[in-house]
């Protein structure tokens, strides 16, 4: 084809070329030009007749080119195949153990499961095949990237499927029931368990859909997964707070746990609207903090975080998969420490339209349920500034004094004397604590000094009241103890005068 195609686009030189050849006979013979001339006439048509022939069998399919230029193209193709399905495995391939509990958790498992589904193992095998067929002799050139693919990765995985995998998905079946018997509040960890049991057993089958052992395994991980879910279902305290679980939802009147009105649900406010929310937790708050009593909610304005409180839940409401929250409250309504905190910052925003965002977390600041609303601050800003006042006055009216543990009107009298520098005055002690507490030495274990807790309410030089909580220290002298003295400050808060009864 190539030697038609160069004459075709070349016919001058023919000629030059017919001479050339037959130039050695020329100069051992006479010079004959009409001979000469003949004979190229003859190469020239020699070689004419050759392409033409050529183009005939191209035309009628009978040349053997096209299957030498598509062998080439198959050729390229295998190899690609084999090197793309040896990419495919490596993930799997280089998986060389698992430890034990690892695939109890889902976040592990998923992982384990979406490697399985991206090899597409028994597509890729088939590829492979297939592409081989077309071309034996790409098997010859990537023997070792086919045997690979072929026969390395399937007896590779069998054994990891045999040594670990398949006494994984065991495991967290049994953590799953294990989990169950522990109660309501382990009722999450159980489901995630017997989940991640059906995802490893689920992506084994997509690379070998054939392993019987794993279809049964699967068959129980899925009863488990079952059972799990029911039991986990039963914490919630509404069908409305399992569906909008890892969800804070909002509206202008307080929500209602197992009464929720769907309609009365709003994303959009403005600042002359009361705001409530309720946080609905995947599971109950002990389970989700894995233990804890403590949490965080904190507000974001247009992507920047503008307040915060911390927060502990114990006892019966740990057990809980809610949490009431109030944004901007009816002040006469207000139950919690966080809408004075909200309020103060909400009513510090610019007169303009915010996206808002509400978060709850856990110590290690992962989000244990969110939810976002529009608030248009173009008015009622004051008002939100009043609200945080009304919500001030009411906290503080609320602050009084600790019932006493001990009552010593001379002690008492002591420990006010002792704090004759503060630029406070000193108005009432209360002992907070039944007795004393004797510290050591060290070494020698002899007696040092004594300690002890109280609350003292003082007058502030502005008029106001406050009160710390300080604890008193008396020295040992051997036979008795010395005069009080202060030795360390604690929380305080400020009071209303009239509580310091």
């Amino acid at each position: 084809m190539r030697v038609a195609t160069f004459v075709r686009s070349h016919m001058p030189a023919v000629f030059f070329l017919a001479a050339f050849l037959l130039l050695p006979a020329v100069t051992s013979a006479q010079f004959d030009v009409g001979s000469l001339k003949k004979k190229a006439e003859k190469a020239a048509k020699s070689v004419s007749g050759d392409k033409e022939q050529k183009t005939e069998q191209e035309a009628d399919g009978d040349s053997d080119m096209p299957s030498a230029v598509s062998s080439d193209a198959v050729s390229g193709n295998a190899s690609d195949v084999i090197r793309d399905a040896r990419y495919a495995i490596e993930p799997l391939g280089s998986m060389r153990s698992v430890h034990q509990g690892m695939f109890s958790k889902k976040n592990e498992a998923q992982n384990f499961y979406d490697k399985c589904k991206k090899a597409d193992y028994e597509n890729l095998r088939a590829k492979v095949k297939a592409a081989v067929a077309a071309d034996p002799s790409a098997m010859e050139r990537d023997q070792y990237g086919y045997d690979e693919v072929m026969v390395t990765f399937p007896e590779h995985f069998a054994g990891l499927t045999k040594e670990y995998l398949i006494p994984e998905i065991n495991n967290a079946i049994e953590v799953a029931y294990a989990e169950k018997g522990k109660g309501a509040s382990h009722a999450g960890a159980a489901l995630e368990a017997a989940e991640s049991a059906v995802l490893v057993a689920d992506g084994i089958l997509l690379v070998t859909p054939n392993n019987t052992e794993v279809q049964t395994l699967r068959g129980d991980a899925q009863s488990a997964a079952a059972s799990m879910g029911a039991a986990h279902d039963a914490v919630y305290a509404s069908g409305f707070n399992k569906e909008h679980a890892g969800e804070i939802v909002f509206s202008s009147q307080p929500v209602v746990v197992g009464s929720e009105n769907a309609s009365a649900l709003k994303t959009t406010f403005t600042a002359n609207d009361d705001i409530y929310g309720m946080m609905y937790f995947k599971g109950t708050f002990k389970e989700i903090t894995g233990g804890s009593s403590y949490a965080w909610t904190k507000l974001f304005v247009d992507g920047n975080e503008k307040a915060s409180y911390d927060f502990k839940l114990d006892g019966d409401k740990a057990e809980r998969t809610w949490l009431a929250s109030e944004i901007i409250p009816d002040p006469s309504l207000s139950q919690t420490r966080g809408a004075m905190i909200f309020t103060k910052a909400i009513s510090e925003l610019s007169p303009r339209r915010h996206t808002i965002r509400v978060q709850t977390l856990d110590n290690s600041m992962i989000v244990l349920a969110e939810g976002e609303f529009q608030l248009d601050c173009t008015g009622g800003l004051d008002r939100v500034a009043e609200v945080n006042k009304k919500l001030g006055d009411k906290k503080m009216a609320a602050v009084k004094l600790p019932q006493p543990a001990m009552r010593n009107a001379a002690l008492e009298k002591e420990f006010m004397a002792a704090l004759k520098e503060w630029k406070e005055t000193p108005l009432k002690v209360v002992i907070t604590e039944a007795d004393w507490t004797i510290q050591h030495h060290p070494v020698t274990g002899a007696i040092t000094s004594r300690t002890i807790n109280t609350t003292v309410a003082v007058k502030k030089p502005d008029g106001g009241c406050r009160m710390f909580e300080i604890s008193f220290r008396q020295q040992y002298q051997g036979k008795k103890y010395g005069k009080a003295e202060q030795y360390g400050v604690g929380d305080s808060a400020d009071m209303p005068c009239e509580n310091v009864k």
